[in-house]
């Protein structure tokens, strides 16, 4: 199929799943307080049917809910993501939803979705970035020799390099990918990234700040 076919579907089926073009938030829902027809018809679109196989980030998965603060997560969710393609939910932000609408939001996905998670004997990563400062060239000899065969031009993910996709993303998602993975989509997550180990704090840092550069220096 033609690249300009697969956008076109693409983006079809972000409307009729849930969002309108670009993320936009459906029409205000005054009384529906059930979490399943809340995350239907507010977020299906962008992150899947049941929180999984979206264009959008995963959000049904124990490592993912275990990584994200839940106040992080409610945040998100009320004001989006500024850079990104996540809009504001929040009525106070011109969104649809309540306080509490967006409380069942986050309430649901914990009670439906978290679960325990095997470490692996690795240690769980901040959601934030923590002091370590990266390092941009070893980021890409990290790049190179561990997402490379992927994320090559051509690869079966396709290029983090691109301009395209670095113009919708931040360094708090570039962090968020390289922890969490996308189970859904056959990319693995940091436990294992690092040549079958998991990568440490410093390796994430250098990484995001090598991604990021791209950003920059295209």
């Amino acid at each position: 199929m033609h690249r300009g076919h697969v956008i076109a579907a693409l983006l079809l089926s972000v409307w009729l799943t849930g969002c309108e073009p670009w993320g936009k938030p459906v029409a205000p829902q005054k009384d529906v307080a059930d979490f399943q027809t809340l995350f239907r018809d507010n977020c299906s679109g962008c992150h899947g049917v049941e929180g999984r196989g979206g264009p959008g980030r995963i959000l049904n998965d124990g490592l993912y809910l275990a990584f994200i603060p839940k106040e992080s997560l409610r945040s998100v969710i009320e004001h989006g993501r500024a850079g990104t393609a996540m809009p504001a939910w929040a009525r106070s932000d011109g969104g649809p939803l309540t306080p509490e609408q967006i409380s069942v939001l986050v309430d649901g996905m914990e009670r439906n979705w978290a679960k325990a998670v095997n470490l692996r004997g690795a240690t769980l990563p901040a959601y934030e970035a923590g002091p370590a400062v990266g390092d941009a060239t070893r980021g890409k000899k990290l790049f190179l020799r561990d997402c490379f065969a992927c994320h090559a031009k051509g690869g079966l993910a396709g290029p983090l390099s691109d301009p395209a996709y670095l113009s919708l993303t931040t360094k708090q998602n570039l962090r968020t990918s390289i922890v969490v993975g996308r189970p859904d989509l056959g990319m693995p997550d940091y436990r294992v990234l690092n040549v079958g180990h998991a990568l440490s704090e410093q390796d994430i840092a250098d990484l995001v700040t090598y991604l990021a550069g791209e950003a920059v220096s295209r």
